[in-house]
């Protein structure tokens, strides 16, 4: 029985359930094929669909960052064609790898940064503003869009670092999407966690981490322990970053290369002429008439950011603190009458701003910042009525092409690093107190701001202390003393003293010779009318080094009434001022001094006709000289010749290479003919650096110098070996030594290093080695070497 409803069991029902579930797992089994076949085609129009979703945001996403490039370049404010003119950044490769091979000083010739991106997968690109480090950023993204990177198309994903925001509690993709989630359009928004998933999961990722230096120091060590996470997460990440005066230790650590951007050489700037000669339709001749005037420097080493600012004016000067005047004049155009700001309100308001930012190392400009500095210049905008002017003025100060960059409704920053350095030391010239300037004379931060407000305001007693304390080893303060010099008033009552300090320090003896050359550089860039002479006096010093910066410097003069002492120290007792000699006869640019590289070329000693004939590459008459050369009948000349045609990257050269080495009677030359034809391939596609880390107890010289010597380099014991090495090891011995600790040293060896460096009874070899040791140790760690 059971209460009303229950449940009871009827053994009929059950078996007619049986029945009929056996029957329809019978047809199920029947149709199983068809069903399969169903159930995948669906599945896979599923994931087509997924895919042609995510392919359509990827493609969004790369329009997008297309669009975005002209924004992120800070001069396409005053043309934005300069976007179009973007070319292949250069890098100032590491030191050579530790050997005890090396017999000269390695040139530091500028490596392309495609080779070393195939070198590496962790990149830190620095410099000082200006060096192109955005720039840099900018050109992998729209090679990487245009699938230039080696024939492949990533997808960059670009970061500004001072707008990351850490979270402790979040991981280190779901920042990224955080970041990358406010700065894409809406429509991009829902799509975006998919596509970046996707993109970082199978290695298609190009991160690209902007502006480091620019994070406020207490925020820098969660920024580092993001990326650190971030690279734990996806080792095969490629991420490049840029950035300044930050020490490279906590990157190296990550697996990081940190290597420096180079100035813009006479190739670069001509390379940019170039694109902007296509990008505007100004005949390429036209621009370099323009631009002929400072093109002459005969150092030859340019700022990017002034170079492109230059040419969009049109009118002024690389390295002038005149273009950034020009520059602000540009953005503030057409700003009077349109709102209660002037063109001088206008540049007190940023001035101040720029200045207030700077002292409280901060990079962002709050609206609060803006409103406050409003007031205090504009007294009649703080009254609560005038709020639509206030915010009249401020919109005439942030809209497109103005110089301020909103970020978002409550942020901004300025659109160039050294327009707000400008702008700073403009401010403080307006005050007439050099106070805060005072405060910060050794903040890298500071460095541009200092230069400006040398040629904006007195500057004797900050020049007092700069030249009165203590100096590193590398002559920091005195060399940024020498630009203050080149670019203050000739009547400016503290230049003596700074040229006096400059003077002592060229002739001090001891001196790496690398060291010595960046103060006869600083002395010629001066333009300081003393310098001639003091050249022409250092031509009779007893010591060959001093002689041979002379001789450099009278080169980079470039004045023909100093051709009388190039060619008196064509005669010098020493091997290497004729070598010095020559080489400044190439880079004198007269007409005279090419006379005489023609006259050595035809009638010297094996050894100078050579350097004769790479000299001549530097004049515009140069291809047409060497060309004639290969065919005079002294075949040394030829020889000559030949080598030098390695230099030139044109088809041309190639060409008559190939003849030489077919065709010439003198095998001498043919051999010569056929090294130069390896050497201009091997200029035409410039191998990686050498990027290898280096591991102390699998290094050969070290095992081999322990052996000879009876120690082992096991265990502990490898570092021990080393530091015997650089203290009693012969010449080739130390420089490997200098090589190793260049790549690997800490701020505990920066002692030992400084004594090789300034001793001047080591060679100058190795004293070099020793400087460039010191330099690489005190990047990575932020070390000052007194």
């Amino acid at each position: 029985m059971g209460f009303p409803g229950a449940w009871r069991f009827d053994p009929l029902s059950a078996l007619i359930g049986a029945l009929l579930a056996l029957l329809g797992v019978g047809l199920l089994y029947a149709i199983r094929r068809p069903l399969q076949a169903r159930y995948a085609a669906l599945r896979g129009r599923l994931e087509q669909a997924g895919q042609r979703l995510r392919l359509a945001a990827e493609s969004q996403y790369r329009q997008w960052l297309a669009e975005q490039l002209p924004h992120w370049i800070a001069w396409s404010a005053l043309d934005p064609r300069l976007a179009r003119c973007l070319i292949e950044p250069v890098l100032l490769p590491p030191p050579p790898y530790p050997s005890t091979q090396i017999q000269t000083l390695p040139p530091e010739d500028p490596v392309p940064l495609r080779p070393v991106l195939r070198a590496t997968r962790r990149l830190f690109i620095y410099g000082p503003p200006g060096s192109g480090r955005t720039g840099a950023l900018c050109y992998l993204i729209q090679e990487a869009l245009a699938g230039r990177l080696d024939g492949q198309a990533p997808l960059p994903l670009y970061v500004r670092l001072p707008l990351i925001e850490p979270d402790p509690t979040a991981s280190p993709e779901a920042l990224l999407l955080r970041f990358l989630g406010r700065m894409v359009p809406l429509i991009l928004r829902p799509r975006l966690e998919g596509m970046i998933q996707t993109a970082l999961k199978d290695g298609n990722a190009l991160l690209l981490l902007d502006e480091l230096d620019e994070i406020p120091p207490p925020r820098q060590p969660e920024v580092i322990r993001w990326l650190g996470q971030l690279v734990e997460a996806y080792p095969e990440l490629r991420i490049v970053v840029a950035g300044d005066h930050f020490p490279t230790q906590p990157l190296e650590g990550m697996g990081f290369v940190a290597l420096p951007l180079a100035p813009w050489s006479r190739a670069q700037v001509e390379r940019f002429l170039e694109g902007w000669a296509e990008a505007t339709g100004i005949p390429l001749l036209d621009l370099r008439e323009r631009s002929a005037a400072w093109r002459r420097d005969r150092i030859g080493r340019w700022r990017p950011a002034d170079v492109a600012a230059a040419l969009a004016l049109g009118s002024a000067r690389p390295g002038d603190p005149g273009l950034y005047d020009a520059i602000l004049e540009r953005l503030l155009q057409g700003i009077t009458g349109k709102t209660a700001l002037t063109m001088p309100g206008a540049r007190l308001v940023l001035g101040r701003v720029a200045l207030r930012l700077l002292e409280e190392e901060r990079f962002q400009i709050t609206l609060e910042d803006l409103e406050e500095t409003i007031r205090q210049t504009l007294p009649e905008l703080a009254a609560s009525a005038a709020r639509r002017q206030m915010d009249a003025a401020i919109e005439a100060l942030t809209a497109p092409g103005r110089p301020i960059v909103p970020i978002d409704e409550e942020h901004g920053h300025f659109r160039h690093p050294l327009l707000q350095a400008y702008l700073a030391a403009w401010a403080i010239a307006q005050a007439g107190d050099p106070v805060p300037l005072a405060r910060h004379l050794d903040d890298p931060r500071w460095e541009a701001v200092f230069t400006f407000y040398a040629a904006l305001g007195p500057m004797i007693g900050i020049v007092e202390r700069a030249l009165s304390e203590p100096d590193d080893a590398f002559y920091t303060r005195l060399l940024r003393v020498a630009e203050w010099i080149a670019v203050a008033s000739p009547q400016a009552p503290w230049r003596a003293d700074g040229m006096a300090a400059l003077a002592r320090a060229f002739l001090k003896p001891g001196l790496p010779p690398a060291l010595r050359r960046r103060l006869a550089e600083a002395l010629v860039r001066t333009r300081d009318r003393g310098v001639p002479v003091l050249f022409h006096k250092a031509l009779r010093h007893p010591d060959p080094e001093i002689r041979m910066a002379a001789v450099r410097g009278l080169g980079w003069l470039g004045q023909e009434s100093d051709l009388p002492f190039l060619e008196q120290a064509l005669s010098d007792p020493d091997p290497e001022v004729r070598r010095a000699a020559v080489t400044a006869l190439g880079e004198h640019g007269t007409e005279p001094a090419m006379q005489r590289l023609v006259l050595l070329l035809l009638e010297a000693e094996e050894e100078i006709r050579i350097l004769a004939a790479e000299a001549l590459r530097n004049y515009p008459e140069g291809p047409q000289l060497l060309q004639e050369a290969t065919e005079e009948a002294d075949w040394r000349v030829r020889r000559a010749a030949a080598f030098a045609l390695a230099g030139f990257r044109e088809e041309w050269a190639k060409a008559r290479l190939e003849a030489l080495a077919r065709e010439d009677r003198e095998w001498l030359v043919r051999s010569a003919a056929q090294d130069a034809l390896a050497r201009w391939a091997a200029g035409r596609e410039p191998a990686p650096p050498d990027l290898r880390p280096v591991v102390l107890e699998q290094l050969g010289w070290l095992i081999e110098w322990a052996v000879r010597e009876g120690e082992g380099v096991g265990g502990g014991s490898a570092r021990q070996s080393l530091y015997r090495a650089l203290e009693r090891g012969e010449p080739e011995v130390q420089r490997a030594a200098l090589l190793t600790l260049a790549r690997m040293g800490e701020a505990d060896d920066l002692a030992a290093i400084r004594a090789v460096a300034f001793d001047p009874r080591v060679d100058a070899l190795t004293r070099d080695l020793a400087l460039r040791a010191l330099e690489a140790i005190a990047r990575r760690t932020g070390a000052r070497v007194l």
